[in-house]
């Protein structure tokens, strides 16, 4: 019994540049670039007022109960924290 299956070759198309999987891949359309950031504490407070932000848009909306609002961010600079 020497039957072997072979993955199939994937037809997908890998994006060297691409930071998101929703970053869009067709010409001319935006997709904003992520900002640099001289010190971890910079980028943890540009997170920290992006989640703040993303928590007033669910509660807006009524998502503030139970998993309906659960947001997370991991801490770049201690990855095992959020």
């Amino acid at each position: 019994m020497s039957d072997v299956l072979e993955k199939p070759e994937s037809k997908s198309i890998v994006h060297e540049s691409k930071v998101s999987i929703y970053q869009p891949t067709q010409e001319g359309l935006i997709f904003p670039d992520l900002p640099e950031f001289k010190s971890h504490a910079e980028h943890r407070q540009y997170l920290k007022e992006r989640i703040v932000a993303a928590c007033r848009a669910f509660a807006q909306y009524g998502f503030d109960y139970g998993f309906a609002g659960h947001l997370t961010v991991r801490d770049l600079e201690h990855p095992g924290l959020y």
